[in-house]
């Protein structure tokens, strides 16, 4: 990446807080570059907000040039290529492990799957949360049929194993590269904006997005069109980096979940609770992605002795500070590297 500027007329100011348009603020990071993949020129700015505690990139890429800070990003590549498939004996074994459990507890049709999966990983806490992170935390689909969408499809993989379980699955994104994959695999999908999809007004039953709010100018108004788009009694999963995670904490500025220029807002539990709120949403739960830290604690290691996150080469046996970011992740729900919540539209 050369290290220009990013055109100071391709920028915009945000002076209040996205979340809830408070004015008090303070500078959290500043000079802060695209470590993770490379491409996006400039240095950062990254402020909190004195009231939610959420954090913003001030100024930051307007809608129309930001796009520019995704040319390598990983919807890229679809899922399944040689770059994404696991390639350890272990890796390869627990991955047939929450196949066979994803199989049985979801309904779907993952191989290969090794068939002591479904009663291993339910022993196994943070494995557990992962196969049912995967699954987005779903129940059966009704028996009539269920239609789904997902906002932000990344490289479809969601979005096959969402078809693999009987949903009726589709899939928006505003990357066109992103969508020219999704539609290589026979994935459902859209270049088009939520706003755009709004005259469907209460269509769906499932709306899921992942790694989504962050990337967006004013995420309040995704949340209320969202619960526009969801029928009476729908079903949202979303997930999104905790700026208040013991990764947070620990690599401050190195911490890669900080992502600039692409992640725009970070959100803490109690700011993405009352965003959600503020929507209309109800029986608003957290829930855990297992395993999560261990790879942030990977990458965040490598950009912290000055290498690409591109470099991070995962390791057989994590270190020791990686497993107490595991095992604090299960039991206090506030320093998870993820915040992963569901939430229900009023029937």
């Amino acid at each position: 990446m050369k290290q220009e500027t990013w055109p100071a007329e391709e920028l915009e100011q945000v002076p209040n807080c996205p979340v809830c348009a408070g004015i008090q603020r303070s500078r959290l990071y500043a000079d802060l570059t695209d470590r993770v993949f490379g491409v996006a020129p400039g240095k950062w700015t990254l402020y909190r907000c004195a009231g939610c505690r959420s954090a913003w990139l001030d100024p930051r890429p307007n809608e129309a040039t930001i796009g520019r800070a995704y040319e390598n990003y990983f919807t890229h590549v679809a899922e399944g290529s040689v770059s994404t498939r696991p390639k350890s004996g272990l890796v390869r074994l627990l991955h047939s492990w929450l196949n066979d459990y994803k199989n049985v507890r979801y309904g779907s049709a993952r191989s290969p799957a090794s068939y002591g999966g479904r009663w291993l990983v339910p022993l196994v806490p943070s494995l557990r949360a992962k196969a049912d992170a995967q699954c987005r935390h779903l129940g059966r689909v009704p028996a009539k049929g269920g239609r789904l969408l997902d906002v932000g499809f990344g490289n479809g993989a969601f979005l096959k194993l969402a078809g693999e379980m009987g949903w009726n699955a589709e899939g928006i994104d505003f990357d066109p590269k992103a969508v020219e994959v999704a539609r290589s695999q026979g994935l459902n999908v859209r270049c088009v904006s939520v706003a755009e999809l709004l005259e469907r007004n209460e269509e769906y039953d499932v709306i899921t997005v992942s790694h989504v709010i962050e990337h967006v100018q004013e995420p309040g108004v995704l949340l209320k069109n969202l619960y526009r788009l969801l029928k009476p009694g729908g079903f949202l999963w979303l997930e999104t980096p905790n700026l208040e995670s013991a990764g947070a904490d620990r690599f401050g500025p190195d911490w890669m979940a900080l992502d600039p220029p692409r992640h725009l807002v970070l959100f803490n539990p109690r700011s993405l609770r009352m965003c959600l709120q503020n929507a209309g949403f109800q029986e608003i739960v957290q829930r855990w992605n297992g395993m999560v830290s261990l790879s942030i604690y990977t990458v965040s290691s490598a950009m912290a002795k000055g290498r690409c996150a591109q470099d991070a080469v995962p390791q057989l046996f994590p270190p020791l500070p990686a497993v107490l970011s595991e095992l604090e992740e299960m039991i206090r729900p506030a320093r998870r590297e993820f915040l992963t919540f569901t939430a229900n539209k009023r029937s």
